[in-house]
C-alpha cells in the first residue's frame, strides 16, 4: 500500500460565503478585503483577471463597478463542513486554513481510481469549486496545487489531470494527460505520481518552495539559482554553509523530500450535549425555560470534563431556533471552565449579548480545546487523602504525568541517610503506617 497526500482548496470560499452572507452580491464582480488587503474575489472578478496579488486601486482600475467587500461572514461552521467531509474520506486530516486541508492517504487501488473516488465526494458534498492534488508528499502537493491553480483556462477542469512531461524552462503550460473538453465545473484535478515528483519539480521556479519565505527564494536567485532543478545540483555542504539547517532542507526539497507527515488536526477533542425540542413544543422563550432543557447536558458535559482531568478554553454553541437558520457562537475563553455552574455562566453571557429572535428549539455544545486542568490546593489535598493502594497508583501516574516523574514521588522512595533511620528506629518512628507499605504511602510534590 503506497502512502500519499491530498491537497484541496476551495476556490472562491469567502467570496461564496460575502454572498450568502449577502444575496445582493451574487452575479456581481466583487472582492473581499481584510485590513485593506484582499483575501479573495469573486468568480465574476475572476474573470475580468482580478486576483488577490492586486492592489484595491489596481483591481479598481481593472473593473470600475467593482464592489469592495469587507469580510463579516463567520468562515469557521462553513470551514468545519469542509474539514468534516474530508475526515468522511482520510482519518487523517491537517487543516491549513479555513479554505485548505492537506488528507493523509492509503492507497490500495490505483491512484487515478482514489482520486475519482475523492473528487466525486467533494463535488456531490461541496457544491463549491475546488482544486485537489494528490502527490507523494505535503511539499509536492503544495506545489502541485500552485501550478494547477497557474494553469490556463483552457486546459479543462473536473477530470484528474496526470502530469505526464512537465514544463521546459520556456515556461510552456504544463503537458497534461487526460485532455479533453472543458466543463463547466470549475473544480480541478492534478495527480502528481511517485516517480515522476522529481521531474515535475525540476522545472519550476524556486519560488514555488512555499514553506520557506520569500527572502530565502531571494537570496537562492542572487546565488544564480532558479529552478529547483538548479538546487538540486547545489551539494547539500554548500547549502548548509550558507543556509544553515535550512539548507540540508532545501537539498531534500528539491529531490521532492518531505518528512514532515500531514498531522491528525480534526476533528479536534470535544465534548458535546445536545437537546432537541419534539416539533410540536412552541420552544424556550426565557433563560429559566432554556435552564431546564440545558442543566442535563450541561451537568453531563461537566462530568466528562471532571472524569478526564480536562478543562475547556473555547465554547461553541449552536442554536436553533423555531422557523429561523440555526446561529453559531464560538468563544474563546480567558478562564477555563470545569463545572456546570461555570459552563451555564458562558452560555448564558452569550445568550444574553441579543434578543432571541424566535423560541429556542435546540442547542448543541461543544466543549472545545481541552486542556489538562489545572491543580489547585484543594484539588491536591483530595488526591492526599488516604485511598486504597490501586487508586494511589493511578493518582500517582498522573500527578507524575502533569509534573514529572522527579518531582511527585511516594515517602518510600525517598533516600533516608543511615543516622536519620537509625534515629527512627530508636524513636520508634518506623513504625508510622505511612512508611509501612509503599502501596499506602502520601505523596507530595517534590520542592
Amino acid at each position: 500500500m503506497a502512502s500519499m497526500t491530498a491537497y484541496i482548496r476551495l476556490h472562491h470560499f469567502y467570496a461564496l460565503l460575502e454572498a450568502e452572507h449577502s444575496p445582493r452580491l451574487r452575479h456581481q464582480p466583487f472582492i473581499v478585503t481584510q485590513g485593506r488587503k484582499i483575501i479573495d474575489v469573486s468568480p465574476e472578478a475572476a474573470k475580468l483577471q482580478i486576483t488577490v496579488a492586486m492592489g484595491i486601486r489596481q483591481a479598481r482600475l481593472a473593473c470600475p463597478a467593482l464592489q469592495v467587500v469587507e469580510a463579516e461572514a463567520d468562515p469557521l461552521p462553513a470551514a468545519e463542513r469542509f474539514w468534516d467531509i474530508c475526515a468522511g474520506l482520510s482519518p487523517s486530516v491537517e487543516p491549513e486554513s479555513h479554505n485548505s486541508a492537506f488528507m493523509g492517504l492509503t492507497l490500495q487501488d490505483e491512484i487515478r481510481a482514489v482520486s475519482d473516488k475523492i473528487a466525486n465526494r467533494l463535488t456531490r458534498q461541496l457544491g463549491v469549486p475546488f482544486y485537489l492534488c494528490i502527490a507523494p508528499n505535503k511539499l509536492t502537493a503544495k506545489i502541485a496545487y500552485l501550478e494547477a491553480a497557474a494553469l490556463p483556462p483552457s486546459v479543462p477542469r473536473q477530470k484528474p489531470l496526470t502530469w505526464h512531461q512537465g514544463r521546459g524552462r520556456s515556461s510552456a503550460p504544463l503537458k497534461l494527460k487526460g485532455r479533453s473538453k472543458p466543463k463547466a465545473n470549475t473544480s480541478r484535478c492534478l495527480i502528481i505520481s511517485p516517480d515522476l515528483a522529481e521531474d515535475f519539480l525540476a522545472p519550476l521556479s524556486v519560488n514555488r518552495l512555499w514553506p520557506w519565505p520569500d527572502k530565502i527564494h531571494q537570496q537562492l536567485q542572487n546565488l544564480g539559482i532558479y529552478t529547483i532543478g538548479q538546487l538540486r545540483q547545489v551539494p547539500r555542504q554548500q547549502l548548509q554553509r550558507l543556509f544553515g539547517e535550512t539548507g540540508k532542507n532545501l537539498h531534500d526539497a528539491a529531490r521532492g523530500i518531505d518528512p514532515a507527515p500531514v498531522k491528525s488536526l480534526y476533528p479536534p477533542e470535544t465534548i458535546q450535549g445536545y437537546f432537541q425540542l419534539p416539533p410540536e413544543m412552541e420552544g424556550c422563550r426565557t433563560w429559566e425555560e432554556l435552564t431546564k432543557q440545558l442543566l442535563p447536558i450541561v451537568e453531563s458535559s461537566a462530568q466528562e470534563l471532571s472524569r478526564q482531568g480536562q478543562a475547556c478554553t473555547r465554547l461553541r454553541l449552536m442554536v436553533e431556533y423555531k422557523n429561523l437558520e440555526e446561529k453559531c457562537w464560538d468563544k474563546p475563553l480567558k478562564n477555563e471552565l470545569q463545572t456546570a455552574d461555570q459552563l451555564l455562566l458562558a452560555i448564558k453571557s452569550l445568550l444574553a449579548a441579543e434578543a432571541w429572535p424566535a423560541p429556542i428549539t435546540g442547542v448543541r455544545l461543544m466543549l472545545m480545546g481541552l486542556k489538562p486542568a489545572a491543580l489547585g490546593q484543594l484539588a491536591l489535598a483530595s488526591y492526599l487523602k488516604p485511598q486504597r493502594p490501586r487508586e494511589l497508583e493511578q493518582l500517582l501516574s498522573s500527578l507524575q504525568a502533569k509534573f514529572g516523574a522527579d518531582r511527585v514521588f511516594i515517602a518510600a522512595d525517598i533516600s533516608i541517610p543511615r543516622r536519620e533511620r537509625m534515629l527512627q528506629l530508636l524513636t520508634g518512628f518506623g513504625d508510622n503506617p505511612i512508611n509501612s507499605s509503599p502501596g499506602e504511602a502520601a505523596m507530595w510534590p517534590a520542592v
